[in-house]
């Protein structure tokens, strides 16, 4: 009678659920069948070329969601074509590098391609085709594994699907990059750009130079209270061991080391590189505190372009560099130079005189150049960011361009010959918001623009371009800058759901994608995220409240706020209070949480909430709190104390969010933002 049942719900199951399937990037082609087929527990997966390490990691993800033994097996010529997931890498294929072709029948699945990346990108696009669940990390023992019967031919439009992370300024453990590697890789963006070197901190073990992973070098002080996490360096171990785990995924980890700029820890570490002797503090901290410290964001000295010694550091440094990552590319960053530090050095002006330059601009052209050089003579190929293209004439045309100040940085480098991947502020970064600028988000809030779920998907960076110019796009790339989101939920947040538009447009071509279709198709991926663990923003973000002329005093007063449905985990939390508008500000005398009335955390520093939303100084209607040991029977109170400036005519939003100490920890979604195990 069960078994009856069974097969009544999968007929059923077949005649209602496949009306269209939700795949994330939109594959170029899809003609769906009328049937369905039934993995089981003697479901094998027959493959054949060089994936066997590929199709292991799938296999893994299988039978940990299912249950089932999932055994692999090499296709021979006694091999059986019914009940498997047959996978062969055939170089003899008709197919772009990359594409692939499935095909779905009531007894097999089979996964084609001419190369190892399409094979996985034909996997990841099989994996979507099952229920959610196929992403549990235990087993679902109550769902029907079942696949609709079709035929999918898919390759991507651009080569370079790219996600930047900057680990400098917050750093982040190798498990929490191997979780995006994970969701990348789902969502097929195959390169991993790792911002690993800034002013926050140098992250990455250089064995020849050991003072660029010593403290001052890589860990914030106490005084900026600053959780430790926040601080460290990957070990040449661990490096290895990230680009094997990536490599088995289609993923490409692309380091950056940035000069001559941004290189406070080197400097710091070994002086004699610098164009000058200011080298106060004698150790990293948090880019917020940079206008305090220095009085605006960049550091008062970069290495030495006219000293030799600087070119045989770098010649050190890229040659451990290129041992650790078989990227082709190496990022040399190259931007936001403060030339006026080399301006006002008597031995930097006599070099460019002995050398015939005219400007800064003909001296950071030299310095490139002989970057580029001892990039090349690794036998990689350089990449920038597009600050180097303003001398474009005496830039070697060998180097690859990462254009970031605007879309008309894209123009500029393809007309001039150089490849370029697209990257602009106004659409591709990710710290800056994405709906508003009062729901307490940890967006980059010096920027004028919003970068929109709706803004991203509708990017294409060919607009405008010459045919002939088109070529020299490789592709796109969103950036994460963690300067100011920091807490890994904040970022994730922060990140999705734009990076799966972020994955349309650098797979699907313009005729394929609908913006209405993405939006039904991310519905069905939401639980999917879930299921990663992955945190996204909702509609409203992390408001819990609003306040107005009602609730405000000219004298100092409680504020009282539910949010029991908000805590749910211990980890570290920070409150807001967000000025919308009104005749008065807010003064703010401190922050408590309380649990069933008693304080648990405060902070209680004097804030103000006013129209600020910059970074040249901390935001003081920001309040740092802590739930230590969560109680789940517990009720939680938000307790702020304020008074109108001027009145009380103010109207506002209350923000709250809990960052929990283990990320990525698998909750259920109930509510809005709300989660519980």
């Amino acid at each position: 009678m069960s078994r009856l049942i069974l097969i009544i719900s999968i007929v059923l199951f077949s005649s209602t659920a496949f009306g269209q399937v939700n795949i994330i990037p939109e594959p170029s082609s899809v003609h769906m069948g009328s049937g369905v087929f039934t993995v089981d527990r003697e479901t094998v997966i027959v493959y054949r070329g060089e994936v066997s390490d590929i199709v292991e990691v799938f296999a893994d993800r299988m039978r940990q969601a299912t249950g089932y033994p999932f055994g692999i097996m090499l296709e021979d010529s006694n091999s059986t074509f019914q009940n498997i997931i047959r996978v062969i890498e055939d170089p003899s294929l008709d197919l772009e590098d990359e594409g692939y072709l499935l095909d779905i029948t009531e007894t097999n699945a089979f996964i084609r391609s001419s190369s190892r990346a399409g094979i996985h990108n034909g996997i990841q696009t099989l994996r979507q085709l099952f229920p959610a669940e196929i992403e549990r990390e235990i087993e679902a023992s109550d769902v029907h594994w079942v696949l609709p019967t079709l035929s999918i031919e898919d390759l991507p439009r651009f080569s370079w699907r790219g996600y930047m992370k900057d680990v400098s300024r917050t750093f982040y453990s190798v498990d929490v990059l191997k979780k995006y590697i994970d969701v990348m890789s789902y969502y097929k963006l195959n390169m991993l750009h790792l911002h690993l070197t800034d002013d926050q901190g140098w992250r990455i073990e250089i064995k020849k130079y050991p003072e660029l992973t010593s403290e001052k070098a890589t860990v914030f002080p106490g005084e900026f209270d600053q959780p430790s996490i926040r601080s460290g360096y990957y070990t040449q171990e661990e490096i290895r061991d990230l680009v094997d785990y990536a490599s088995k995924r289609n993923v490409t980890i692309v380091p950056e080391i940035d000069v001559p700029g941004h290189i406070w820890p080197a400097l710091i570490a070994y002086p004699e590189l610098g164009v000058n002797d200011k080298l106060d503090p004698d150790y990293v901290f948090p880019f917020l505190d940079s206008w305090s410290i220095w009085g605006n964001q960049f550091t008062p000295n970069t290495l030495d372009p006219s000293n030799e010694k600087v070119y045989g550091f770098l010649n050190d440094v890229f040659t451990e560099i290129t041992e650790l990552f078989p990227s082709e590319y190496l990022h040399f960053g190259g931007d936001e130079v403060r030339h006026d530090l080399w301006e006002t050095q008597p031995h930097v002006v006599k070099f460019m005189e002995e050398k015939g330059m005219t400007s800064t601009l003909n001296l950071q052209s030299y310095f490139v150049d002989r970057v580029v050089h001892i990039i090349k003579g690794k036998g990689k190929t350089p990449i920038g960011w597009n600050d180097i293209l303003k001398d474009s004439e005496n830039l070697p045309r060998e180097t690859t361009i990462m254009s970031w100040l605007g879309s008309k940085a894209v123009k500029e480098a393809a007309s001039k010959g150089f490849y370029t991947v697209a990257t602009p502020t106004s659409y591709l970064y990710l710290d800056i918001t994405q709906d508003s600028r009062n729901d307490g988000t940890m967006s980059d809030l010096a920027y004028s623009n919003v970068n929109s779920l709706e803004r991203i998907y509708g990017y294409d960076p060919t607009t405008g371009l010459e045919d002939k110019e088109i070529p020299y796009v490789l592709g796109v790339q969103a950036n994460q800058w963690t300067a100011i989101p920091q807490e890994i939920k904040d970022v994730n947040v922060q990140n999705f759901p734009r990076l799966l538009a972020l994955s349309e447009i650098a797979w699907s071509t313009p005729e394929t994608k609908d913006y209405g279709n993405f939006l039904e198709k991310l519905e069905t991926h939401y639980r999917r995220l879930d299921f990663f663990g992955m945190d996204y923003f909702t509609e409203g973000g992390y408001i819990v409240a609003k306040w107005s002329p009602d609730d405000i005093s000219e004298d100092y007063t409680f504020l009282d706020f539910d949010i029991t449905d908000e805590v749910y985990a211990s980890g570290r939390a920070m409150a807001g209070m967000f000025y919308v508008e009104g005749a008065s500000y807010l003064d703010i005398k401190g922050a408590q949480i309380l649990e069933d009335k008693q304080v648990v955390s405060e902070d209680l520093h004097q804030g103000l909430a006013d129209t600020f939303r910059g970074t040249s100084k901390k935001k003081s209607f920001l309040y740092n709190l802590e739930v230590e040991n969560y109680n789940p029977k517990a009720k939680y109170t938000l307790r702020i104390e304020v008074k109108g400036t001027d009145g009380i005519n103010s109207f506002g939003n209350v923000t709250f969010n809990l960052s929990p100490y283990e990320p990525f920890d698998k909750y259920t979604i109930k509510e809005k933002g709300r989660k519980s195990k």
